[in-house]
């Protein structure tokens, strides 16, 4: 089944990514200048792509859920527990003992812009609340993938939230709850809709109205604007080019402000020239190699496509113009006309 291979691969990269970084003390030296919001929060038109692939069907199940049904709070890797290893990692100026918990330390609740030096005040919030998940699809889950979801520390899934915004929040969606603080309600939304992708969750016809609504209110977003991600990953063999395609069906032309986003994992960005296609063999580059180094990461990019018909298939060029250096991998890239 496509959503237990995904939760798999999910379960497994979360625990190896944390077996890296959680070991004895951990210290943060600084405090950020704001909130230190979860990895993962894809760009607005990535989450527009996303939201249109959701599915919508009326939530079920509700009342058979049980909290105990997600195994919560279980080790991440070091010996620290999921929320153990977020306070240390989007707290400031944290220190913990070799158990892992923190043991000083001042957390920033970015939902309600409140900070607390007191670690019971600093819970974790399932950005998807467990009840909410269990509604949306969970319920046909096993319980070691319900574990993997109730402890992904590697999505936007666990946010530092004071005690009194994460009761009010419940386990509300989008259309009955938003953060108290306005400047967070951008990230929160497509953090809440690249969660419900990531996992393969539905969304009921309100959530994806308000879902909508609130991309297009505060990530600047609209319904119109015809989009398309592809997520399937590709190695990137030296001095070769791979070919990507996404298929747009779209009435019009593309904007002369159409955005591509990228994301590829190469040592060496000033290796990888990227160029788009469009569906009447036009192409352009979007970036030309160079000589620089460090990895290329996600990027996006701003492109005149008004004498393009929106409608078709764009193709991503993506070459390794070394050979003898590194291999790469693009990971996924998606496009907004």
């Amino acid at each position: 089944m496509h959503t237990v291979k995904r939760l798999a691969r999910r379960a497994v990269a979360a625990l190896a990514s944390a077996s890296l970084v959680l070991a004895g003390v951990l210290v943060l030296d600084t405090a950020p200048a704001a909130a230190v919001r979860p990895p993962g929060i894809p760009s607005a038109s990535t989450a527009q792509s996303e939201l249109g692939a959701l599915t919508v069907a009326a939530e079920s199940h509700n009342s058979s859920y049980d909290r105990s049904l997600f195994p919560h709070w279980r080790s991440v890797g070091g010996g620290c527990t999921a929320r153990q290893y977020v306070l240390s990692r989007d707290g400031s100026n944290v220190q913990t003992g070799s158990d892992c918990q923190p043991d000083s330390g001042s957390w920033q609740s970015d939902f309600d812009n409140t900070w607390t030096s007191s670690v019971s005040n600093a819970t974790i919030d399932h950005v998807v609340a467990l009840h909410e998940a269990w509604g949306s699809g969970a319920w046909a889950w096993s319980t070691s993938q319900r574990q993997a979801f109730a402890n992904d520390i590697d999505s936007p899934q666990l946010w530092i939230a004071s005690s009194s915004v994460n009761s009010s929040k419940s386990s509300y969606d989008p259309a009955e709850w938003m953060p108290p603080n306005i400047a967070v309600r951008c990230d929160y939304v497509k953090a809440w809709i690249h969660v419900k992708y990531l996992y393969d969750l539905t969304v009921d016809p309100a959530e994806k109205s308000a879902l909508q609504s609130h991309l297009t209110d505060y990530c600047g977003t609209s319904g119109g604007e015809c989009t398309g991600a592809h997520g399937t990953s590709r190695t990137i063999t030296e001095g070769t080019t791979i070919e990507s395609p996404i298929t747009l069906n779209c009435s019009g032309s593309a904007s002369s402000s159409s955005t591509v986003t990228v994301t590829i994992t190469h040592p060496y960005h000033g290796d990888i020239r990227v160029a788009l296609e469009a569906p009447d063999g036009t192409t352009r580059t979007l970036q030309s190699s160079g000589s620089g180094s460090g990895d290329f990461g996600t990027r996006s990019y701003t492109v005149n496509l008004s004498s393009e018909s929106a409608s078709g298939t764009w193709t991503l060029l993506v070459t390794d113009t070394y050979s003898g250096g590194s291999t790469g991998t693009l990971n996924s890239w998606s496009i907004s006309v």
